[in-house]
């Protein structure tokens, strides 16, 4: 009884997150791994098996899951108040929890309505914004943050471009169809073009003390959209083509 009393006492300072010190001490990671924001965290767990020990009185799996191994400093200056003896080891092997993420994949649409007309612009419109996504390690809530960087455009013909944004219709920019956009493009030849995009974003991590920058960008592709553009023919004539079906253009 009297051990597992000792044990509590000394696990019981090390409940944390991943706070600014856990990182330092190797405890806690944030990797960027172009695509996803994997976190992981590294603490002592409660047995082997990750569950109790086999001994009702140092049961402690139930408070061991959230508690974080101190520091090489710690462990040198008071080994039994932070648990740094044989014994906490063998019972209280290490456990790793490792989350991952990443932000939604988005379209890319062309206006009007995925055609074209040789020679005259396609509107193009990603819907990039600020996306948040939840998660736990071990138990503890973490939250990321994605914020759009610049889009990478590839409007299929061999063109690309680089925005600072994704655009927005002709609706909200208030132009008519067929107006000249940032993120725009006109085809020199009739066909069927493949655009596509990539959104890249800056990521911030929040362990519930405030928010941390991840170095690097995430690059995340959009969906593909076939864009069909066609050549459009005008010729002065008397009749329509209902009243002369064979007249020039008909």
């Amino acid at each position: 009884m009297l051990t597992a009393v000792l044990l509590l006492m000394a696990l019981a300072p090390l409940q944390s997150g991943c706070s600014i010190d856990v990182v330092n001490a190797g405890l806690c990671s944030v990797t960027n791994t172009g695509t996803t924001v994997d976190i992981t965290q590294t603490q002592p767990g409660g047995g082997s098996d990750g569950g109790s020990t086999g001994d009702t009185d140092t049961d402690t799996s139930d408070q061991t899951d959230t508690f974080q191994r101190p520091s090489d400093e710690e462990c040198a200056a008071e080994p039994l108040r932070y648990g740094c003896t044989p014994l906490l080891a063998s019972v209280f092997p290490k456990l790793t929890d490792v989350a991952s993420f990443a932000p939604a994949a988005l379209t890319i649409t062309g206006e009007p309505g995925g055609f074209g007309v040789v020679g005259m612009p396609v509107n193009f419109v990603v819907d990039a914004t600020v996306q948040e996504t939840t998660g736990e390690l071990f138990d503890l809530p973490v939250t990321v943050r994605f914020t759009p960087a610049s889009i990478a455009w590839d409007y299929g013909d061999g063109t690309t471009r680089e925005t600072s944004n994704g655009g927005r219709t002709w609706e909200q920019l208030g132009l008519p169809q067929f107006s000249a956009t940032a993120t725009g493009h006109a085809y020199a030849a009739r066909g069927t073009y493949t655009a596509s995009a990539i959104v890249r974003y800056s990521a911030q991590v929040n362990f519930g003390t405030g928010w941390i920058g991840v170095p690097g960008l995430l690059e995340i592709p959009t969906a593909t959209s076939p864009i069909h553009v066609v050549e459009v023919r005008t010729a002065l004539v008397d009749l329509t083509c209902l009243e002369n079906p064979t007249g020039p253009g008909c």
